[in-house]
């Protein structure tokens, strides 16, 4: 995939987005539009426009809030309606956020605002040269975590290990894999979903916590993270904004996954931790 070619499908969605703002964005209609996989949509898009589709559309809702406020009569709390907000605390927090002030001081002061968006790209990481590798379908067991991704996946290996451990599963060939689902800018906390996985063939029928299911195989592009787990994102970005735009590949419409190879990070200084992430491609 060339660079003119990916930045000439966002910039499609870009003007699908400011076109229809008052409509209800559907991520998997932006991933139809941009003929993008859903399940890597939000990651090529924050690659591209440096911010999420929500923060993209809720910016230039407020934005739009600013000429309102300026140029016409309607009330704070008819503006926040109309930015999606319900009530006025709610917008007048975002909006101070976004601007440095309150609504009724613009409207009061009649200024114009036209400060850019402060969109800093994270800043450039080394990252090697990704192996090309094909795969088989992995078996593994799993469990379910949820809610915003530090606690949903403390959550699933809390569920898995303990399960894997209590039956004497685990051992020093057993793999780790980590199955992220959800893009947390666009999906609600409380719905974000992520799976911690063993590859063992086991009994999990006395556990209601713990399921069996498929890992694709297929062709991936297989990178190495070095460092803390909370970078991944800087990591992702890089992937889909430097690599992938050059690489010629396009993505498989399967999950990202992770591969973990620390047993335990907690007991692993952050700069030691090593993580091999799948990119599914075609």
């Amino acid at each position: 995939m060339s660079n003119d070619l990916n930045a000439e499908r966002m910039k499609h969605v870009l003007h699908f987005i400011e076109r229809n703002l008052d409509e209800d964005i559907d991520c998997n209609q932006l991933a139809e539009i941009a003929f993008y996989s859903r399940f890597h949509f939000h990651r090529l898009f924050q690659a591209y426009a440096g911010e999420s589709v929500y923060a993209f559309r809720k910016r230039l809702l407020l934005e739009r809030a600013v000429k309102h406020l300026q140029f016409t009569r309607d009330s704070i709390s008819d503006i926040a309606y109309k930015c999606g907000y319900e009530n006025q605390t709610s917008f007048n927090k975002a909006f101070r956020k976004q601007f440095l002030m309150s609504p009724s001081d613009v409207r009061k002061q009649m200024i114009s605002i036209n400060r850019p968006m402060d969109c800093p790209l994270p800043k450039r990481i080394e990252i090697m040269t990704p192996e090309i590798v094909e795969l088989n379908d992995v078996p593994v067991i799993s469990a379910r975590g949820s809610g915003e991704y530090s606690s949903a996946a403390s959550e699933a290996w809390g569920k898995l290990m303990g399960f894997a451990y209590k039956n004497r599963l685990m051992n020093k060939e057993v793999r780790l894999f980590g199955v992220s689902y959800d893009d947390p800018d666009m999906t609600d906390p409380e719905r974000i979903r992520y799976d911690a996985c063993l590859d063992i063939d086991a009994d999990v029928s006395s556990d209601v916590e713990v399921r069996k299911q498929v890992i694709s195989g297929g062709k991936y592009a297989k990178f190495i993270h070095k460092g803390a787990h909370e970078n991944f994102a800087a990591t992702y970005t890089h992937i889909f904004k430097e690599w992938l735009p050059t690489s010629g590949y396009q993505l498989r419409d399967v999950p990202c996954f992770d591969i973990y190879l620390n047993r335990d990070p907690r007991r692993t200084k952050p700069e030691n931790l090593r993580t091999e992430i799948y990119i599914p491609i075609a």
